[in-house]
């Protein structure tokens, strides 16, 4: 205690034991919740399954938006094809040269996919 009547933590020291005993109850339990904060901060394995769903929906977002994105191309590009067959198809190579040259990546991944899913499906028509 300090001559000024509280204690080094700041409150006014008890006057009756089970003022004592609601004081040290808070005190427990407030360190309750602290040690839980922290336990949780330091669960690393929960953290990263958080980080990985997170990703994981993410990724599935971005692929049916993916997929919906193509859909609509591919009805706009039959129904331009069946219209102008010529124009469409010189157009349609441009674009795609364009598209292949401004952003390489995707064609990257695409192409890669593609020769993986070959794989498989001659691997699996190999073994049957």
């Amino acid at each position: 205690m300090t001559s000024t009547g509280h204690s080094t933590n700041g409150h006014s020291p008890a006057a009756d034991p089970e003022a004592l005993r609601a004081e040290i109850a808070r005190t427990r339990a407030g360190l309750g919740e602290t040690v839980e904060a922290l336990a949780a901060k330091a669960d690393v394995k929960a953290r990263a399954q958080e980080a990985v769903h997170s990703t994981v929906e993410t990724a599935k977002l971005r692929m049916r938006e993916g997929v919906e994105q193509v859909t609509v191309n591919a009805a706009y590009a039959t129904r331009e094809l069946r219209t102008h067959p010529r124009q469409s198809l010189q157009a349609g190579m441009r674009r795609l040269l364009d598209s292949a040259r401004e952003r390489p990546a995707p064609w990257v991944v695409a192409s890669a996919l593609l020769v993986v899913a070959a794989l498989v499906g001659f691997r699996s028509r190999r073994e049957a």
